[in-house]
């Protein structure tokens, strides 16, 4: 077992569900999700609470809960910060300014895309609530789509510490690289989907 790992299962035990908690809430709130494993931590106390080392119900309402928090915070900062970049005479704001119109098609239009996909993607979903932040969409067209995949990405890590021993460990890296692949593909057909259909109205 590598020594983050090691680290998390001593720390998990002593610390309990709040600090899987503080692990969701951090791996969105910002860009420190780069580096926070609660994605494994979720697989890990699931695997410890069917050996019987943890109770699994606290651990999963602090993933849970904690992510939506997460969530939650990164879109606010997103948000305001995006804001005042946007109103100010800087370089980044200017450039934030060019791309807003497609940020917000692509968030308006393809939530599922842009939100729920994006949540259960590694690294992609350290990023997505501040980006839909600044994209412009609304809170409340965000939520839904951010709690769908915010229970699709418990149910994967929760399934990956079912599998108990190595297993669990194997498929995180898999679905690590695997997420960011599908994801890509869906982009990619997102937007041979949008240019051809760009395509045909200048046509007509």
């Amino acid at each position: 077992m590598p020594d983050p790992l090691v680290a998390l299962a001593e720390l998990l035990p002593l610390y309990g569900p709040w600090l899987l908690f503080a692990l969701a809430v951090l791996e969105t709130s910002f860009v420190t999700g780069l580096v926070v494993p609660s994605g494994l931590a979720t697989s890990l106390a699931t695997a410890l609470s069917l050996q019987g080392e943890l109770p699994l119900t606290p651990f999963l309402i602090a993933a849970l809960v904690g992510g939506w928090v997460g969530d939650t915070a990164g879109f606010w900062i997103g948000h305001v910060w995006g804001e005042r970049v946007l109103h100010g005479d800087g370089r980044f704001g200017r450039a934030l300014a060019a791309r807003r119109p497609q940020l917000e098609s692509f968030f308006g239009r393809h939530p599922v895309y842009s939100v729920t996909l994006a949540r259960l993607v590694s690294f992609v979903r350290t990023v997505m609530p501040m980006t839909a932040g600044m994209s412009g969409l609304s809170y409340r067209r965000y939520v839904p789509y951010e709690l769908l995949g915010l229970v699709g990405w418990l149910g994967i890590y929760v399934g990956i510490g079912v599998l108990g021993g190595e297993s669990w460990r194997a498929l995180a890296g898999i679905i690590g690289v695997g997420g960011t692949v599908l994801f890509a593909l869906g982009a990619l057909v997102l937007l041979f989907v949008v240019r051809r259909r760009r395509a045909l109205g200048a046509e007509g």
